[in-house]
């Protein structure tokens, strides 16, 4: 597995060394990564055994937006997804009690 995110990662890097991708390709390669990242976030904060989990939807969304917050102010994504977890677990111990 983990060759192969490193190749992955690697070949791409050496085909561009070779040629130059024109401004357009470039930017939208470099935006594929966080678009996979915000989809894999949503679908694992809002999807709970493949079906839309709306009772713990509103929970989960104040927790996403104060992580966001964390790392926007702090400028620490660890501390956001840190955050963020910490809160969702409290809102959903709290909301089963």
């Amino acid at each position: 597995m983990a060759l192969a995110t490193y190749l992955l990662r690697v070949i791409p890097q050496l085909i561009a060394a070779v040629q130059n991708f024109p401004a357009a390709a470039d930017r939208y390669l470099k935006y594929v990564a966080y678009a996979l990242v915000v989809s894999t976030v949503s679908i694992s904060l809002f999807v709970t055994g493949g079906r839309f989990d709306s009772p713990a939807a509103p929970r989960r969304l104040i927790a996403l937006a104060i992580a966001v917050a964390i790392a926007t102010i702090t400028r620490n994504a660890l501390a956001g997804m840190l955050t963020g977890t910490a809160i969702a677990l409290l809102l959903s111990w709290f909301a089963a009690s």
